[in-house]
């Protein structure tokens, strides 16, 4: 539970968990904050005003990147490594609950169109509660911290300022904490390999032919079209793709018609898939492509993409030998009995794209307490945190921080080669204007 550090050749000693319970108070009065007055992505603008002040009142020097974030610098009395710490600030456009699953929610939003159901209050509150101790106790840094707030996670409108900046003032690695719904109160994971998926996204229109309900052999339905490819979709998995790497495939949206007796001319549909592994993203994204051509033929149906499927080889993936120095931190913070090794998560997360140019760690950290009812779903209108485990992340961040900048193991690592504009456009993210102007 302690960190130490050598400095003239006395040692310092740094009981982490002990700050952590410090500033715990400070940690849950700004989560609560962050609750109550949450702002849709790329429109954080209060959230960067409390980040900033706080950053100020620490004597923490930051620059604001405009569409990006915050970015804060602590700056350690020796030269070394820097470390990259990261947190997400946007709400969800959504309608809470006043109840979780058992009881009344603690705080609630004041904003009916937005709510923080996923923790992003709760990662920017660690953040600054972590910030805090490593500011009062910079004199034992070996190297900087690099603190980055990041705007519009949940729509990935962020990153790539917030990235593009980063990399110009460079680091050697990258430190980020989720809370996870369904992972017990106060066990972390670390475990290393693929811990987020990839995924492609598509959004189709099919063209029948319009008709008379009375007379369906006279139309042509793109409904029954899309049935059979949903069928097909579904029977995919087992018959055309690895069964032993992961992929889900999900429909989240179909419109079609606007009369109970005409046969609609269109019908479109939107989805996404989810893997762990790029080659089977591939595979999944040839068979879709050519499913969909086959099934459309055979109704006497055309297609078009609105949103082409394009299999991302994008993964938040833990560095191995990171991966063991986080759990030794764990085990030193808060306990051995914290650790708990945990299945990767098959949704997506922009800390993907940290990890090709830096490598880290990203971390899950429980919050499901069935007698508090925390532990609904994230993007769920009863998500709730259990407010008692912030300051378990606060200490694991913080510990983290001191291991990873005094160890001097090899990691087995290479950075992404691509310019961050390049990769944007092969994995079909939107780059801004101004990157693509300067060609």
């Amino acid at each position: 539970m302690k960190t130490q550090n050598t400095e003239n050749n006395r040692v310092f000693e740094i009981n982490t968990l002990e700050a952590a319970n410090e500033v715990e108070q400070y940690v849950i009065d700004l989560r609560r904050d962050f609750h109550l007055h949450p702002e849709l992505s790329l429109q954080e603008e209060r959230t960067i005003k409390v980040v900033t002040e706080e950053l100020t009142k620490m004597g923490i020097e930051y620059e604001i990147v405009p569409n990006g974030g915050v970015i804060g610098f602590i700056e350690g009395n020796q030269e070394g490594k820097s470390l990259i710490l990261r947190a997400d600030l946007d709400a969800l456009p959504m309608k809470e609950e006043t109840q979780n699953l058992k009881e009344t929610k603690v705080v609630l939003s004041q904003n009916d169109n937005a709510a923080h159901t996923c923790g992003h209050d709760g990662h920017s509150a660690m953040l600054l509660g972590a910030a805090k101790i490593l500011s009062q106790n910079k004199q034992y840094l070996k190297g900087k911290v690099i603190l980055a707030f990041e705007q519009a996670e949940e729509i990935g409108g962020g990153i790539y300022e917030l990235l593009n900046r980063l990399l110009k003032i460079g680091a050697d690695g990258v430190w980020g904490i989720h809370l996870k719904s369904d992972v017990p109160s106060g066990k972390i994971s670390v475990d290393s390999g693929p811990r987020m998926a990839s995924a492609f996204s598509f959004d189709v229109i099919i063209r029948g032919k319009s008709g008379h309900g009375s007379r369906p052999d006279l139309a042509t339905s793109p409904l029954d079209c899309f049935t059979n490819f949903y069928d097909n979709l579904r029977v995919m998995r087992l018959n055309k793709l690895d069964p032993f790497n992961p992929i889900t495939f999900s429909i989240g949206s179909i419109s079609a018609g606007s009369a109970s007796n005409v046969i609609p001319e269109t019908l479109q549909f939107s989805g996404t898939a989810r893997f762990l592994q790029y080659e089977q993203g591939e595979k999944a994204e040839k068979e879709f492509k050519s499913l969909l051509k086959n099934i459309c033929d055979l109704h006497n149906c055309t297609y078009e993409y609105v949103k082409e499927p394009n299999a991302m080889n994008l993964f938040v993936y833990n560095e191995e030998n990171c991966a063991a120095i986080a759990l030794n931190s764990i085990k030193n913070a808060i306990g051995e009995n914290a650790i708990i090794h945990y299945p990767a998560w098959m949704a997506s997360e922009s800390f993907g794209f940290y990890q090709k140019y830096f490598p880290g760690v990203f971390a899950f950290l429980g919050i499901e307490n069935f007698e508090k009812g925390t532990g609904a779903e994230h993007h769920n209108a009863h998500f709730d945190i259990d407010e008692d485990v912030l300051k378990l992340g606060v200490a694991s961040t913080v510990q983290y921080t001191f291991d990873f900048l005094n160890s001097e193991k090899e990691l087995n690592y290479q950075s992404e080669k691509k310019e961050l504009k390049d990769l944007f456009i092969e994995i079909g993210f939107p780059v801004p204007s101004w990157a693509t102007d300067q060609e």
